[in-house]
């Protein structure tokens, strides 16, 4: 398979591959990126799950509770605690990766803005790009 993108933690012990264009790929402002980034929003690219290839001894899930009920696993390195990926129950098939994690960061070409509804007050949202006030839903 040839790779489309690549990327990792801070330290470089976790690595991934992603053998794909991404499916779609936008700015996530919920609370939840918010605290896991550390920013105002999370840049991220979804992928077909079996088109990102995983590497490195020192990656970590944490699992919390996502705005559906169903779980939301969150992958980091345990060395240097980058945040690289999300998996969601509610789409099992698909992997989000951070954007800010990729070799080439110039790759990402957000789409669309979801959950706005918590959004930071001093961001100011594209009006070239979709906006929801809470998850990504289909037109």
């Amino acid at each position: 398979m040839d790779k489309y993108a690549s990327g990792g933690c801070l330290c470089g012990d976790v690595r991934y591959i992603c053998f794909s264009k991404p499916i779609m790929s936008g700015l996530c402002h919920c609370r939840d990126c918010q605290k896991n980034t550390g920013s105002a929003h999370a840049p991220i690219l979804i992928f077909a799950k079996d088109k990102v290839e995983v590497s490195g001894d020192s990656a970590k899930t944490f699992e919390h509770e996502g705005d559906s009920g169903k779980t939301v696993k969150r992958s980091f390195c345990m060395n240097c605690g980058s945040s690289f990926m999300a998996e969601y129950e509610v789409t099992p098939n698909f992997r989000v990766i951070m954007g800010g994690t990729l070799d080439d960061p110039s790759l990402i070409k957000p789409e669309w803005n979801i959950y706005t509804s918590s959004k930071q007050p001093w961001i100011e949202l594209s009006p070239h790009m979709k906006s929801f006030e809470g998850g990504f839903k289909k037109e």
